[in-house]
């Protein structure tokens, strides 16, 4: 019988960080989450949390990625010292995709582990259009093959927020992450609900957008995926997607398979 490994995968971004624990055997196609959280940029990590639920802490692997290099670091530096030291990628060579764009190493690293997982879910002979909508927005392409193709990056809701307050000089700073809970009115009668109108459902449209036209670009069936921290807002006006929260770190898991493997 194949072994079965534990994974904690960790994913520092702008705003968060991501952890999940996985386990995963040599034959499996993709891991299967044990539990998942993700704890804000300034909060500590809840390590008792996660080792009670490992059944052999010293024997776990852990991969670290993400792109917020800074807190990355951080993490690292206060690595617990009863446990052996993440995998960490200093290059995206060591990511197991192929990257057909200008420059494959100037890519985040968080794009092609989503395309990773993705790999591991799409039907053979179909493409892929991946939606990671966070701090930052991507609109990514797998083809056929497996491939990462490139695509585009625009403002999230939280950046979005966040500009409109710093570049001008009478917008306030308003809370995006009230959206998750409330519907904003698309006709806002008071700036602070314009502002939530325009970041919604501006959010919402330029999604729908990107998703058609790169689509139309496609010659052959395509899926589309949704993940990120503003997966709750998309999910409802894509009923044929498949969402996932925790695509980056099911790609992270996979990548440290196929490099602690030798795959």
């Amino acid at each position: 019988m194949s072994e079965i490994h534990n994974y904690l995968a960790l994913h520092p971004g702008h705003t968060r960080v991501k952890l999940g624990l996985f386990e995963l055997g040599p034959d499996d196609p993709f891991p299967r989450c044990v539990t998942s959280l993700f704890v804000e940029n300034h909060e500590k990590i809840p390590w008792s949390e996660l080792d009670d639920q490992v059944p052999a802490p010293l024997e776990c692997r852990s991969i670290l990625t993400g792109s917020n290099q800074f807190l990355a670091t951080q993490i690292l530096d206060n690595w617990k010292s009863n446990s052996p030291p993440p995998l960490t990628l200093s290059e995206n060579s060591a990511i197991p995709i192929r990257s057909l764009v200008d420059v494959p190493e100037k890519v985040g690293a968080d794009r092609l582990l989503n395309a990773v997982a993705v790999n591991g879910l799409r039907k053979p002979g179909h493409a892929a259009v991946i939606v990671d909508s966070g701090t930052a927005i991507t609109v990514d392409v797998v083809n056929s093959d497996g491939a990462f193709l490139g695509g585009a990056i625009l403002p999230g809701v939280l950046m979005g927020a966040r500009a409109m307050s710093e570049f001008t000089t009478t917008l306030p700073l308003i809370d995006g992450k009230e959206f998750l809970e409330r519907l904003p009115d698309a006709l806002g009668r008071n700036t602070e609900a314009a502002m939530a109108s325009g970041l919604y459902w501006g959010h919402l449209g330029a999604v729908k957008e990107l998703v058609a036209r790169i689509s139309e670009q496609l010659d052959v069936p395509s899926q589309l995926y949704i993940t990120g921290g503003a997966l709750p807002i998309l999910e409802p006006y894509f009923p044929n997607a498949i969402c996932e929260k925790n695509l980056s770190l099911i790609g992270s898991v996979l990548t440290a398979r196929s490099i602690l493997d030798g795959e």
